[in-house]
């Protein structure tokens, strides 16, 4: 079953709202676009999630939402932050990265 795709309009409001939010401990950020325009954003930390994650997270949403011009664009964002040890090629993509960092091992 092949991921289904992300709608441009969305991935360039994501990478505008990711502009000055990306700091080390983000590893990877996996987004989710369903039928029913719900939203997840899923940071992959390199440690556990604290609340500054959360809060940075949030602001990401909150800039995302100031591109819709009605509620029926997005209906729902749900927010996680995971720490996982996996390998990039290891974690779920959900409908697809927008963000991965290159790691030791990347080109090998």
């Amino acid at each position: 079953m092949s991921a289904k795709r992300i709608p441009n309009w969305l991935i360039i409001w994501v990478w505008n709202s990711l502009l000055g939010e990306i700091y080390p401990a983000i590893r990877a950020i996996a987004v989710s676009f369903s039928d029913k325009k719900e939203l997840i954003i899923r940071y992959y930390l390199n440690r556990e999630p604290s609340e500054c994650d959360f809060e940075n997270i949030e602001v990401v949403i909150t800039n995302i939402l100031a591109n819709t011009s009605s509620a029926s664009e997005i209906t729902k964002v749900q927010a996680e932050c995971l720490f996982s040890k996996e390998p990039l090629n290891k974690l779920d993509p959900l409908d697809g990265f927008v963000y991965a960092k290159r790691e030791q091992g990347d080109n090998e």
